[in-house]
């Protein structure tokens, strides 16, 4: 499972994002369907430098002891 959401950073390296402006994607089966959504959201505001998306692999929060394997 992977789960995509973004929104507004203070430093576009960082992950500190302002909880406020979080947009939830939403929540996929595989990487490649997270990746397809990711990329979507993200191209849409490609040009607020302040604007992030990411891919959580949520697998890997539940389950660590299976690593890349799950």
């Amino acid at each position: 499972m992977h789960l995509v959401f973004g929104g507004r950073v203070k430093d576009p390296q960082g992950l500190d994002f302002d909880m406020s402006t979080i947009d939830i994607v939403g929540i996929f089966p595989t990487y490649a369907e997270a990746l397809d959504a990711w990329r979507a959201s993200a191209q849409r505001t490609v040009d607020d430098a302040e604007m992030k998306y990411v891919v959580v692999h949520l697998h890997r929060l539940l389950e660590p002891q299976l690593g890349d394997k799950g």
